[in-house]
């Protein structure tokens, strides 16, 4: 294995830095900031896996896999009940450029995997549930990691149930939980039940030394963010508000742009599909505020 820069390994560990997309609520561009960060990573040269968690099953889509394509294909579901090891569910990243399912309707995307769902991780907090056994399949997967991949990202459900709770007992100071929200001060107002739920997960684990046990909210996410053509004054409020509250901990913002929302018509990551767009600059400009500059430079 080639050598890793240290600040991916935190505290000297075998696993990487550990993003984590969450908050309880829908349609808050999750799944858009992911794969936007992890496509912008990975082209500038810094490897890393996208975990899709959700039934929705829309980070998988974005990087080329829907349910046709994944049909005999193990997911995320497999890691879970511990059928299968990440190397044997990652499946390479890549995004539509034709209209069939061959090999030659993909283009792959270099330094990037996804894990992908399927509609069954609808019952991830059952399964948990029915065997606590299964409440350490995340921890299982970090220690038997033997790889050289920079970030974990992780695309959540809009919950707080027992599956987040299995991932997020893993994570370290080091590592983020990042709400990525719209610009609403509604959305804004949730993360305050965030923070919340980050402390009950960090109460539960205090002086556990199997696991870390401090997930922290260090970064967040305000997409949709007004611009010269684009003047909400309810996203204008939410800046506002975001500013106020989260000011230390807020990212840089993510402009709002119509065309967006193409990236799940087009099964093509934004950053690709329209990397001209704001948005696209954008989460460039995130991405190297958070330190991966090009590789290639």
């Amino acid at each position: 294995m080639t050598a890793i820069d240290p600040r991916f390994r935190p505290n000297g560990r075998n696993w990487p830095l550990i993003w984590a997309y969450l908050i309880e609520c829908g349609g808050s561009t999750k799944t858009s900031s992911a794969t936007s960060m992890a496509v912008t990573a990975a082209l500038r040269g810094y490897p890393g896996v996208v975990f899709d968690l959700d039934s929705n099953m829309s980070s998988s889509l974005i990087l080329g896999y829907d349910e046709t394509a994944l049909k005999g294909r193990k997911t995320a579901l497999d890691l879970l009940y511990g059928r299968a090891t990440l190397d044997e569910v990652a499946l390479p990243a890549r995004y539509r450029i034709g209209t069939g399912y061959d090999d030659e309707d993909f283009a792959t995307i270099p330094n990037l995997r996804i894990v992908p769902s399927s509609p069954a991780m609808a019952g991830a907090d059952t399964a948990i549930a029915e065997d606590a056994d299964r409440n350490d399949w995340f921890l299982e997967l970090l220690r038997a990691y033997e790889g050289d991949d920079t970030v974990f990202y992780l695309d959540f459900p809009a919950s707080y149930g027992k599956m987040p709770y299995s991932v997020l007992r893993m994570l370290d100071e080091e590592d983020s939980v990042i709400p990525s929200i719209k610009a609403d001060p509604k959305d804004v107002k949730l993360v305050k039940r965030l923070a919340e739920e980050l402390e009950r997960v960090r109460e539960k684990n205090r002086g556990r030394r199997s696991v870390p046990g401090r997930p922290t909210l260090n970064r967040i996410l305000l997409t949709g963010t007004p611009t010269a053509t684009y003047k909400e004054s309810a996203a204008r409020r939410a800046a506002e508000l975001a500013q106020a509250t989260y000011g230390a901990v807020l990212l840089p913002y993510v402009r709002y742009s119509a065309d967006a929302k193409k990236l799940y018509e087009d099964e093509c990551p934004l950053p690709i599909l329209l990397p001209n767009s704001a948005p696209a600059v954008d989460y460039r400009k995130v991405m190297t505020h958070l330190g991966f500059i090009d590789r290639a430079r």
